[in-house]
């Protein structure tokens, strides 16, 4: 059975190249990633998995200055849901939204806080929106939106919304941390190792507090 939603994972992956949710290539990381949701949460996860996409692209979209309106890459794929994919399968709901709700949350604080008109970052003070680990109202305005909004389907995972959203804040605050601490001074500490990190760590809060 866990190679039939691979396959059905693959085939919706490939879908995605098609309409430019994904670039080119990416389709395997879709199908690893949405198997692996849809062996542990069934067709209920593997909507909800696609409403992120979704909802991420349509952000990316939408901003001109976007890196990512041309579609995510493999390893953007990876690094933003394989933590949550992973923790469903081996039967952790809680770890799951909370993994989901950071990547939610981090995704449209850094696409709504490019379109900001300036932003913040603690050791150069007021910047260009868009700066890296730089922070603005918009921005954090919309990492609040966002897990608030992937909280919403906790309870139909018996899972508690607060924990939920708690975790989805904490991982997208850590993104940032990480960014600015390690990411411009480590050189083998790239963005989606970042994104790796801060997405498990969202889940661990929302399992915990669950």
């Amino acid at each position: 059975m866990l190679l039939a939603w691979f396959a059905l994972a693959y085939g919706v992956g490939l879908a995605a190249e098609r309409l430019g949710w994904l670039r080119a290539g990416s389709a395997w990381a879709a199908g690893l990633v949405g198997g692996l949701v849809l062996y542990g949460g069934g067709l209920p996860a593997a909507f909800l998995l696609l409403a992120f996409v979704a909802v991420g692209h349509w952000a990316s979209r939408r901003n001109p200055n976007s890196e990512d309106r041309r579609g995510r890459t493999a390893p953007q794929v990876l690094a933003n849901g394989l933590p949550a994919a992973l923790a469903l399968a081996l039967g952790s709901p809680a770890f799951f939204l909370g993994a989901l709700g950071a990547a939610l949350a981090d995704t449209l604080a850094t696409e709504v806080g490019r379109a900001a008109p300036w932003a913040w970052r603690p050791d150069r003070g007021r910047v260009p929106s868009g700066t890296n680990a730089a922070v603005s109202l918009h921005g954090t305005l919309a990492l609040l939106a966002g897990s608030a909004l992937l909280s919403l389907a906790a309870p139909f995972f018996a899972t508690q919304s607060m924990a939920v959203f708690l975790g989805g804040v904490a991982g997208a605050v850590l993104d940032s941390l990480t960014g600015f601490y390690l990411e411009e001074r480590v050189p083998w500490w790239g963005n989606n190792l970042n994104n790796t990190i801060a997405t498990a760590f969202g889940g661990l809060v929302a399992l915990a507090l669950a």
